[in-house]
C-alpha cells in the first residue's frame, strides 16, 4: 500500500486541507509534526504561542484519531529528520503546504528540497489556500483571493490510515521543551474551538463589529486569530461562513461582514 507523509506546520487542521485529503486518496497517512528548535527558541517566539500550539496539536491528534490515524511528533531539524523519516517509513514521499515566511521558512524549505534531491527523495508542495507563487498587481491578485475563498471547501476525510508501525514521541509540555509558563490566559486549541468563537461572533457580534473594531475597550473581535495563524481553522471556512451577511438587511451587519472579510484577506 501506498505511504504518503503529510507534515504538518501552520495548518494544524484536518478540515480543507489539501495535502491530507489528497494523501488520503492513495493509501496510507503518516501525518508527523517536527519540533524544530530553531522556532521554538527563535527571539519571537513566546511560551504562551508555544502553549497554545500544544492544545492545537493535542487536538489535531485527536481528530485523526477519531478518523483511525494518530499524530506522529518528531524533534529536530526537519532538513535531517524528514528524509529520516522516509526511509524509517518506506513512505513515498513528501506532502505539504508551501510555507511563504521569508526570513525562515523559504530558507528551511530550500534547504529540504536540496536535501530530499540529493537523496532522491520526494516532495511535493501544495500552493496554500490563496497562495501564489509570484508578484502579481493587487487587483490580479484580489480576483485569485476571492476566487479561491469562493471554491468548495476540500472535503474531511472519514477515515484515516496511519501505519502502527510508526514511532512518535509524546506529546511535551512548555517545561520539557525548556520555556517556562508566563502565566498569560491561553485560548482553547483545536478546530471545533475555533468554530464556537466563530458561530458566537455571527450571533453575538456581528451587528457591531465595524463600529465598535477601533474601540480598544470593545469586546466585538472574533478572537480567531491565533487559529489563523496556526491554521487551526481555514480562511476560507471563515469567509463562507461570513459571507451571506453582505446580503443582510441589517446595514450594521453588512458593513460588519465586509470589513470582517477585508481583514481576512489582509491576514
Amino acid at each position: 500500500m501506498n505511504r504518503t507523509i503529510v507534515w504538518f506546520r501552520r495548518d494544524l487542521r484536518i478540515a480543507d486541507h489539501a495535502p491530507l485529503y489528497r494523501a488520503v486518496s492513495r493509501g496510507a497517512v503518516i501525518p508527523v509534526f517536527v519540533f524544530d528548535r530553531a522556532l521554538l527558541h527563535h527571539p519571537e517566539t513566546s511560551a504562551a504561542r508555544v502553549d497554545f500550539m500544544l492544545n492545537c496539536l493535542n487536538s489535531l491528534d485527536q481528530e485523526l484519531r477519531q478518523r483511525g490515524g494518530r499524530l506522529i511528533l518528531r524533534f529536530g531539524d526537519p532538513i535531517e529528520v524528514l528524509p529520516q523519516l522516509i526511509r524509517e517509513t518506506q513512505a513515498d514521499g513528501i506532502y505539504a503546504y508551501i510555507d511563504y515566511e521569508r526570513i525562515y521558512g523559504r530558507v528551511r524549505d530550500a534547504r529540504l528540497n536540496r536535501a530530499l534531491a540529493e537523496q532522491d527523495l520526494k516532495i511535493r508542495w501544495f500552493e496554500p489556500i490563496a497562495g501564489m507563487n509570484e508578484l502579481v498587481p493587487y487587483s490580479h491578485y484580489r480576483k485569485h483571493w476571492f476566487a479561491d475563498m469562493s471554491a468548495e471547501i476540500v472535503p474531511t476525510p472519514s477515515r484515516i490510515q496511519t501505519p502502527d508501525d510508526v514511532i512518535s514521541e509524546s506529546l511535551p509540555t512548555l517545561t520539557s521543551l525548556g520555556l517556562l509558563p508566563d502565566k498569560k490566559p491561553i485560548p482553547a486549541g483545536g478546530t471545533q474551538a475555533a468554530r464556537d468563537l466563530l458561530q458566537e461572533f455571527l450571533t453575538e457580534k456581528v451587528d457591531r463589529y465595524y463600529w465598535q473594531l477601533s474601540y480598544p475597550s470593545g469586546d466585538a473581535t472574533t478572537g480567531l486569530s491565533p487559529y489563523l495563524k496556526f491554521g487551526v481553522i481555514s480562511p476560507r471556512e471563515c469567509y463562507q461562513a461570513v459571507r451571506p451577511l453582505k446580503a443582510s438587511p441589517d446595514r450594521r451587519i453588512q458593513r460588519s461582514a465586509k470589513q470582517l472579510i477585508s481583514r481576512l484577506r489582509w491576514g
